[in-house]
């Protein structure tokens, strides 16, 4: 018999972020038939998969939006008590033999329907779902009872694994299986043969500390003929680092290219001398699980400066597939910075490394396959 996957996703506007691959892949690669549900609570939307160019396929409403409306007047329903019917029936005439809730708040929101539904729930964690304070505490009554009505929850760190632990996840419902990366067997980096030049990628938030990463460069930039550094990427800090450049007197070698499509990345990845992201908890507890931006550089055979932080340490082994520093450690970070720009065969053997670290555990086809098995052996 066929088995029948729901991968279900809370969003906003109802589409994935650009930065969601790993999304994607769930969705796309998973060995059975997927149905994805993107969108909050009586706005999601029904596809059959993605296509090459990350468009849906046959996007369907989940219920129609007027149908929706009307029976709230007439029948006096909730938002919440609409969909978790809705979600129900739909479970149940599609046959779903098990659903993939992505991220904390959307598994919360389906529980209900998968438990009248009788429909095994697998809740994956991505990262701010387990560490942002104000949310794990408010949602901490959901969260307790997620932990017990879920087959199976699954963290992208060993230590978010510890932190959801300690939030009250059962040790034998626990999980680990980090999201992985697209790696391209034709295009890879030269780092050996690259000149100086540094990437930054993702969005620049405070868990991801660009400011610290302007100021280890700017302490390698006086010293170090040509280098560069390009911020790819866009968010709230985009214009304060914009400033800073200013008054650090580095904005002429500084690129802030803004966010831009995969490719883009992947071509300025495979020019470059080094990969570098500074990542730290955030003042409102956020943290990362496993940076897929990471996981892409080491893939296309970059070395990798970053931090001893959450997933981080899971996926880099310290001098010999990457370079890493203690949070807000700005002279270490330039340190390590200048260990590679100066060490052209340094950096060649931690690409070399890192790359062969990739193939060997960190693929996108390997995360899915590990998170098809943690689906089989629970539902």
């Amino acid at each position: 018999m066929a088995f029948n996957l729901a991968v279900i996703v809370n969003k906003d506007g109802g589409q994935l972020g650009a930065s969601e691959t790993f999304l994607r892949a769930h969705i796309n690669q998973m060995p059975c038939r997927v149905y994805s549900l993107v969108g909050n609570p009586g706005f999601r939307m029904v596809r059959d998969g993605l296509d090459e160019a990350g468009e849906y396929l046959a996007p369907r409403a989940f219920v129609p939006l007027a149908w929706r409306w009307g029976l709230r007047q007439v029948m006096g329903q909730t938002v919440v008590e609409q969909d978790t019917r809705a979600l129900r029936l739909f479970l149940s005439e599609n046959n779903i033999h098990a659903v993939l809730a992505e991220y904390g708040p959307t598994a919360v929101s389906v529980m209900d329907a998968c438990k009248e539904a009788q429909v095994p729930l697998v809740a994956q964690f991505h990262g701010y779902d387990a560490y942002r304070e104000s949310l794990v505490e408010g949602l901490s009554h959901g969260y307790g009872q997620l932990f017990l009505s879920a087959a199976a929850i699954v963290g992208v760190s060993s230590h978010m694994c510890d932190k959801l632990e300690s939030m009250g996840a059962p040790k034998d419902k626990l999980f680990h299986n980090a999201c992985g990366a697209e790696v391209s067997e034709q295009l890879s980096a030269a780092p050996d043969d690259a000149p100086p030049h540094f990437v930054m990628v993702g969005r620049l938030v405070e868990k991801k500390a660009p400011f610290v990463s302007l100021l280890a460069f700017a302490g390698i930039a006086d010293d170090v003929p040509d280098a560069q550094l390009e911020v790819v990427g866009d968010g709230p800090l985009m214009a304060p680092c914009q400033q800073l450049c200013k008054a650090l007197g580095i904005e002429g070698k500084v690129i802030f290219a803004g966010a831009r499509p995969h490719d883009y990345v992947l071509a300025a990845l495979s020019k470059a001398r080094c990969f570098i992201q500074h990542s730290v908890r955030a003042p409102d507890g956020d943290m990362e699980g496993t940076p897929v931006g990471v996981l892409e550089a080491m893939g296309m055979g970059l070395p990798v400066v970053s931090t001893r932080h959450g997933g981080i340490r899971d996926i880099i082994s310290e001098g010999e597939t990457g370079l890493l520093v203690d949070e807000y450690d700005v002279e270490g970070m330039s340190h390590a910075m200048r260990k590679v720009a100066a060490n052209p065969e340094l950096a060649r053997e931690l690409g070399r490394k890192a790359r062969q670290s990739v193939l060997e555990n960190w693929t996108s086809e390997k995360s899915v396959g590990r998170l098809w098995d943690i689906i089989q052996k629970t539902c």
